[in-house]
Formats: structure tokens, sequence, C-alpha cells
């Protein structure tokens, strides 16, 4: 019964806001696409999160993040929950261009403002497709803008720490010689797993791991595999002891 009513609020508060922010969002874009990514990541932080009082902890590696005049760079994180977008957001406190599935620009309103702000990327397309991709890419990094990416590609329902990388991340990281940014996310997945109809509060522990920088002699396979290891290691050093009880 708790859940049930907890559901009742939360739900029709979490799709009105969404709905109103991503209209207003919509707006916005046509004046300033990087102040619409401000709103989406600070904003749904705050829709997310709040409500149902789940509190993000960085627990190490703050000082990880590159200066916000350093360039740009690209995020990547491992992926259990829907809770895990706006824990990002919150845990770095920056301005995010996010890399997304193409068929959640087709969601009403929030996949009208993902075309307009971030980036959406069709997997079973073309190779064209995929070169213009990384053009865009290049041209936003190079433009000093945030890029973040999952590169499970999905969300991790097992018991295995990490999901095989899937290789976008790391081409646009040789293309363009960015750093790649580790990001750690634990507990997301038991405070809201897939199918759960409401997410349970709780705190959602970050761990952030030093910035790793394309070498020339880094292979694409070399490179994800490295960056595959050291995003494993930094989730489990968080330390599953204090998972929070389901409620």
């Amino acid at each position: 019964m708790k859940r049930f009513l907890f559901g009742v609020w939360y739900l029709p508060i979490f799709a009105v806001c969404t709905i109103l922010a991503g209209l207003f969002c919509l707006a916005v874009s046509l004046f300033s696409k990087n102040l619409v990514r401000r709103i989406t990541s600070g904003g749904w932080a705050l829709i997310v999160l709040d409500p149902a009082r789940i509190k993000v902890e960085v627990v190490s590696g703050q000082e990880n993040l590159p200066a916000p005049d350093s360039g740009g760079y690209i995020i990547f994180a491992n992926h259990r929950s829907l809770l895990d977008i706006p824990t990002v957001a919150r845990a770095t406190g920056r301005s995010i261009s996010w890399v997304a599935k193409a068929a959640l620009g087709r969601i009403p309103v929030f996949g009208w403002t993902l075309k307009r702000a971030h980036m959406l990327v069709d997997r079973g397309g073309s190779p064209e497709s995929a070169r213009q991709m990384v053009t865009e890419a290049a041209a936003r990094l190079s433009a000093g803008e945030i890029m973040a990416i999952f590169p499970e590609g999905t969300r991790n329902s097992t018991d295995a720490p990490l999901l095989p990388f899937k290789k976008g991340a790391f081409i646009l990281a040789k293309h363009t010689g960015v750093p790649l940014v580790p990001l750690a996310i634990r507990h997301s997945g038991s405070l809201w797993p897939r199918g759960k109809f409401v997410p349970s509060s709780g705190v959602i522990k970050v761990a952030i791991g030093q910035p790793i920088k394309p070498e020339k002699n880094h292979s694409l396979h070399n490179l994800a595999g490295e960056a595959q290891k050291t995003l494993e290691a930094l989730y489990l050093s968080l330390d599953d002891s204090s998972a929070p009880p389901a409620n």
C-alpha cells in the first residue's frame, strides 16, 4: 500500500514535470542548445531524484573531472537503471550532451528535446550515417562539449559487473584524441530496476576515475579493453555491502 500511494503522486509529478520541461526546452533550443543541455541535465535530476528522496554520493574522484575550460571529453558509465542519467548529471554538475539511441527521439516531447540538443545514434544505420555521426560528435567535442555515453548499450540486469562494451565511444576518442572519463554507479539498479513501478528512496554511490587519454599506439580493441577494466575496477571498489533495502 505504501508503494502504491507513493506511485499515485510520484508518477503524475514525474510525467507532468517532464512534459513541461520538454516543452520549455524546445522553445529555449531555438536560442541556445547549450542552455537546454544544462536544463535537461540539472532539471532531469531534480525531477527524478528529489521527489523519490534519492541522494547521490560521490565517494571518490571528483577531482578527476577535467576543469570546465579544459576542452571536450567523453564520460562513460555503467548502466543498470533509468536513474543513471540523472545520477551522472548530479555527480558531475556539468552541462552534458548525451549520446542516446535514435529510437528515443520518437517519444513525444521528451524525444523531440533529445533531437534538438543531444546526439541520437541509429545503431542499425548505414556506414555513411555512422561517419556523419563521428563527424558531428568530433565537431562538438572540439567545441568543448562534454559527451556522456553508456558503452554497454543497454541496461545490465545480470550479475556481471558490466556487459561487453560497444565500440562507439572509443571510436570517437581515437578520432578526436579527447580523454575518456570513467564513472561508476552503484545501487541505482536496486533502487529502480527494470520493470519496477516506481523507485525506492536511498543513496546511489559514484566513483570517478582518472581520465584515459587515447594514445596513437592504442588500437581500438586495446582502448575499449582498458576502459572496461578501469570501469569494472571502479564499480567493484564501491562496496555493495551497504546496498539499500527494497521498500
